[in-house]
């Protein structure tokens, strides 16, 4: 290998060895102040992210042999194996490990078998690389397949993980907000195939086999840490405030729990026919439904309520959410707009009915199943 190429391939692996250990070490130690008693609680997965960060100190044996060709099969299968299943743990602990922040847990035991499979596989790799073991010649296809093996059941994991997560963000948004524009977990449904993502580019970087390829990635990686260290060290961060920190709204439903009127319910027939009777006047009366930007929050202030008796009132009412609730009176009374002013833009029609836009207004309409504002106006 000329000497050039071989230094810009050391001077790329060592880049990418050295911001994942300073990644790690701000994941570890570093603690924003502006976050306080709550950083464990919005970052339930920081240790993972460590962890992740600290594992790529096993591509020392690549560093030390550039350029050989054991040394890069082992470390692309490392990559292929363990990056990406440390990404599901990752995850995990940020999307469902939340309630256990306080034991920072990164996976709970079984979870930890699934490291064995990539192991058993890398082990021999390993040796063979920094040669305290010599394999013959043949080793590769088998190593090639066995690391196939393993990485598919990792991928179909990968997969899972994705569709787990789009279902926990649709719920949590269809529980407090009215408008997809609103979510305010829209970065959990831009990272849901992130790791499946970030498992097909191991795999090509993998099944390539090749030093340049391998240095694009360790650049396109280093790249990413720099800049996830630049949001960690954010000196422009806004003190962040607890829920119990911050302004009280009125609340004066604070009446016990009572047993249950039918089935799970908690509220009395007597109460849901208040809270109903109240909140039907609030969508057909006032059209409550019409204010931009509302939240289930609003909607239990002005009902006098509680998040859980609200959500209850809901569903005894016929809704599946808050947000299919309001999405739906807004869709009807959308309909009633077009259908009595059909040369009134959509724009106005979408504010006048509570969407923040023509397009949050399309995707209300094809969720229910409707046609869109524009065949509703083209119909007349």
């Amino acid at each position: 290998m000329p000497t050039t190429q071989y230094l810009l391939l050391f001077a790329v692996n060592l880049a990418f060895i050295l911001t994942n250990l300073y990644g790690w070490i701000l994941k570890w130690y570093y603690r924003p102040k502006a976050y306080n008693a709550h950083f464990h609680e919005l970052f339930p997965a920081q240790r993972s992210v460590g962890v992740l960060y600290l594992m790529q100190i096993m591509e020392l044996p690549y560093l030390l042999q550039v350029g050989d060709a054991d040394a890069l099969l082992y470390v692309n299968a490392f990559a292929v194996l363990f990056f990406s299943l440390q990404m599901l743990v990752m995850c995990h602990g940020y999307f469902f490990a939340a309630g256990h922040s306080s034991c920072n847990c990164m996976l709970d035991k079984k979870g930890y078998w699934l490291f064995l499979p990539g192991a058993i596989v890398l082990v021999p790799l390993l040796l063979q690389a920094v040669g305290i073991i010599s394999m013959p010649g043949s080793y590769r296809p088998w190593a090639f397949a066995a690391v196939s093996v393993v990485f598919a059941a990792y991928f179909v994991l990968s997969v899972r993980m994705a569709l787990r997560i789009g279902q926990a963000v649709r719920r949590a948004n269809e529980d407090i907000y009215a408008d997809s524009d609103d979510f305010p977990v829209r970065f959990a449904q831009y990272i849901q195939w992130l790791p499946t993502c970030i498992c097909v580019l191991m795999a090509i970087n993998f099944y390539a086999d090749n030093a340049i390829v391998k240095a694009v990635r360790d650049v396109i990686f280093t790249g990413m840490n720099i800049w996830f260290c630049i949001f960690t060290l954010n000196p422009w961060r806004q003190p962040y405030a607890a829920p119990s920190e911050r302004t009280a709204r009125p609340v004066t439903d604070d009446e016990p729990e009572t047993a249950p009127a039918a089935g799970n319910f908690r509220l009395t027939d007597e109460r849901f026919e208040q809270l109903s009777e109240k909140l039907d006047l609030l969508l057909t009366k006032e059209r409550i439904f019409t204010e931009q930007h509302i939240t289930s929050d609003t909607l239990t202030a002005r009902l006098g309520t509680n998040a859980t008796y609200l959500s209850e009132v809901i569903r005894r009412s016929g809704y599946q959410s808050f947000y299919d609730m309001i999405c739906q009176h807004r869709v009807r009374h959308a309909i009633s707009l077009i259908t009595a002013r059909p040369d009134e833009r959509l724009l106005v029609i979408a504010e006048q009915c509570g969407f923040s836009s023509p397009a949050s207004m399309t995707k209300a309409f094809k969720q229910l199943g409707k046609q869109s504002p524009s065949a509703y106006r083209q119909r007349g």
